[in-house]
């Protein structure tokens, strides 16, 4: 971005929901950037919000306003005495517990109104590096969000929630507990390298260890069945049987190399490919025919096109395909281009 008055202009049309798909990606780049954007951005949101709740005062009558505060606060007639030794120790007692009391109050206070939850999304089509408040980092998938606590270096817990795939690098602090939350999953870890990859939580959440130890659990109030992954472990979460298996990762970057801008694919039935497709090209597939659903595919693919993609996979199967531009709809916003998938 050239200057700050354009990235408020943006600021501004988002607010409004009024911003275009170019203007979105820009405004995610320059937030993504570091910290300081994602709290200045952050506090123009809540700054939004609280205006909607602000009104107009109406006239005062400064007189009976201010009889109004000398009956509340006690002042009815002022009293002139003397207080005695012990009185006077009490007086000071006293007074110095009260200052003590209200400034811990407003401390607090002040605390809690400064804690507020940041949140960062990855645009479709690309992939976003966050550095934590606790100095730990995380790679965001396409269209993935990470929701973190401001004060997340505080605290017993540093707790995250995650929606999409997120690759976490964990600083190590044994005192508090790293927890990733997504669905009814939580990954639980005090310094390793993880990817969690929760796209469709309700079909299933994949957590694949790199480094480290984390143990993988449930929040379902019936079942606490947890499972403690080693490096080259692959966790798998069903939530139909709320059952959590465990096997020995054979291909560590079919998991993690989309980090590094990689889409790999290994003997993958096509719903796993067309899921992984759907996310990273923002487009929406459709089989029509369901023998294409007997076969399983494999690849490396790095910034192929999704039409590469495609061709690719024909060579190996009958599959062939047929795409749809994208429309503009009924809110002047352009749909998802739609692909096709049949037999040759």
């Amino acid at each position: 971005m050239k200057n700050y008055d354009e990235i408020y202009v943006l600021i501004s049309k988002s607010l409004t929901s009024r911003l275009t798909e170019e203007e979105s990606l820009q405004l995610n780049n320059w937030i993504s950037e570091s910290r300081g954007h994602r709290i200045e951005y952050n506090d123009v949101l809540r700054l939004w919000e609280k205006s909607k709740n602000l009104g107009f005062p109406k006239k005062l009558h400064t007189g009976k306003a201010l009889n109004i505060v000398h009956k509340k606060a006690g002042i009815i007639r002022l009293i002139a005495y003397r207080l005695n030794l012990i009185q006077q120790i009490a007086a000071i007692l006293f007074l110095s517990f009260l200052l003590s009391s209200v400034f811990s109050y407003f401390a607090f206070k002040r605390q809690a109104e400064n804690s507020f939850y940041e949140e960062v999304s990855s645009a479709y089509g690309t992939r976003t590096h966050i550095e934590l408040p606790d100095g730990s980092t995380v790679y965001l998938n396409s269209g993935s969000t990470l929701r973190f606590p401001n004060q997340l270096k505080n605290g017993k817990v540093r707790r995250v929630e995650l929606t999409g795939e997120g690759f976490f690098k964990v600083t190590k602090d044994p005192k508090r507990p790293f927890i990733v939350q997504s669905g009814k999953l939580e990954v639980k870890a005090l310094g390793t390298e993880f990817d969690v990859n929760a796209y469709a939580p309700e079909t299933g959440i994949e957590v694949a260890l790199v480094e480290g130890k984390v143990a993988v659990g449930t929040t379902h109030m019936k079942s606490k069945e947890t499972v403690i992954l080693t490096p080259n472990q692959l966790a798998r979460y069903l939530p139909l049987t709320n059952k959590i298996s465990k096997e020995v990762m054979t291909e560590p970057e079919k998991y993690t190399g989309w980090t590094n801008g990689k889409m790999v694919f290994s003997d993958d039935p096509i719903q796993k490919v067309i899921q992984r497709i759907e996310n990273w090209y923002n487009v929406k597939i459709r089989v029509e025919d369901d023998q294409l659903k007997k076969y399983r595919f494999t690849g490396t693919f790095v910034n192929e096109s999704v039409e590469e993609i495609l061709n690719a996979f024909s060579l190996t199967s009958p599959l062939q395909y047929e795409i749809t531009t994208a429309q503009i709809d009924s809110n002047g916003k352009y749909t998802k281009r739609e692909i096709i998938l049949k037999s040759k």
